[in-house]
C-alpha cells in the first residue's frame, strides 16, 4: 500500500487526496499506545509534499459505529488528522462538503451533523455554486464521505470493481451499510452535489440519485479487502461552471490498468 501510495503521488502529482475513512483496522478498540504506533505508521505510509493536500475522513473502524463511538474516539481521531465532522475544503474554488454522515439515534438526531458547519456551508453553495440559469444542473460542491447514499443492493452495480456477482443482491441494512433514506434525501437537498464519492463497502458502484446526483461509490485501496485495489482521479475541479467531471479508476494490478467511463 506504500508502494502504491507514493507511485501514485510521483505519477500523477495530485492537489489534494481525500482518504475516504477506515484509516486503522483497530480503531475503535486501539488502546492508547497501539492507537499512537498507528498513527505513526500512517503517517511514515502516507507521506507527502506540501504541494499536495491529504484530507483524511473519518470511518467506522477508526472511531466505531454509531452504538459503539464515544467522544473521546471522536476527539483523538479529530486531534490527529485536524478533521471535523463535517467541514468545508477549496481548491481553486470549487467546493468539496467534506461530511462524516454517520447516524446516531443519540438525542433524537437523525444524523451525527455538526449543524454549524451545515449552516456554513449552505451559503457557500448559494453564492459560488448555484447563479446559474440551468436549475438541472447540479452545483459546484462535492461530497465526500465515507458512509454510501441510500440504495437497495449492489445489483445494479458492474465492473471489474464491483462486488462479486453472488454479494450484489444482498439487501444493504440502514445506518449500517448506507445511509438511510431520510439521511440520504436531506444530504441531497442541502448540498445538491456535483458528485458523492463514498466507500465503505469495499467495492465499486456508479449510481445516479433523483436522475440527477451521481455518486461513485471508489472500491478499496487495500489488499486486504480485495485483489485489485484502486483509487480514483477526478479532474475539472476548477471549472465551476461546467457540468463535466472526469473521472479515471486506477487499479494497482500489474499490468497497470486504467479505465476512463464516460465523464458525467
Amino acid at each position: 500500500m506504500e508502494r502504491a501510495f507514493q507511485t501514485a503521488l510521483w505519477l500523477l502529482k495530485p492537489e489534494i487526496v481525500f482518504i475516504l475513512g477506515d484509516i486503522f483496522d483497530e480503531g475503535k478498540w486501539s488502546s492508547q499506545k497501539h492507537w499512537e504506533d498507528d498513527v505513526r505508521r500512517f503517517h511514515r505510509m502516507f507521506r507527502h509534499s506540501t504541494d499536495t493536500e491529504l484530507v483524511v475522513l473519518v470511518g467506522n473502524h477508526d472511531i466505531g459505529f454509531h452504538y459503539e463511538m464515544d467522544w473521546f474516539k471522536l476527539q483523538r481521531f479529530e486531534k490527529v488528522f485536524n478533521a471535523s465532522s463535517t467541514r468545508i475544503v477549496t481548491k481553486k474554488g470549487a467546493g468539496w462538503g467534506s461530511v462524516f454522515a454517520l447516524e446516531s439515534t443519540c438525542a433524537g438526531e437523525a444524523l451525527f451533523i455538526d449543524k454549524k458547519h451545515v449552516s456554513n456551508f449552505r451559503p457557500f453553495v448559494r453564492s459560488r455554486c448555484v447563479k446559474r440559469t440551468d436549475v438541472t444542473t447540479p452545483a459546484c460542491c462535492f461530497v465526500p464521505q465515507h458512509y454510501p447514499l441510500y440504495r437497495v443492493s449492489d445489483a445494479s452495480c458492474t465492473g471489474q470493481d464491483a462486488a462479486p456477482p453472488e454479494e450484489r443482491h444482498l439487501l444493504f441494512r440502514e445506518k449500517y451499510d448506507v445511509l438511510s433514506k431520510e439521511a440520504s434525501q436531506r444530504l441531497l437537498q442541502w448540498f445538491k452535489p456535483r458528485l458523492v464519492l463514498s466507500g465503505h463497502t469495499h467495492s465499486g458502484c456508479e449510481v445516479l440519485h433523483d436522475k440527477r446526483y451521481p455518486e461513485v461509490s471508489v472500491p478499496s485501496f487495500s489488499w486486504r479487502n480485495r485483489n485489485n485495489p484502486s483509487f480514483i482521479l477526478v479532474s475539472g475541479l476548477d471549472a465551476a461552471e461546467s457540468s463535466k467531471v472526469s473521472l479515471i479508476k486506477v487499479n494497482f494490478v500489474f499490468p497497470l490498468e486504467i479505465k476512463v467511463p464516460e465523464s458525467g
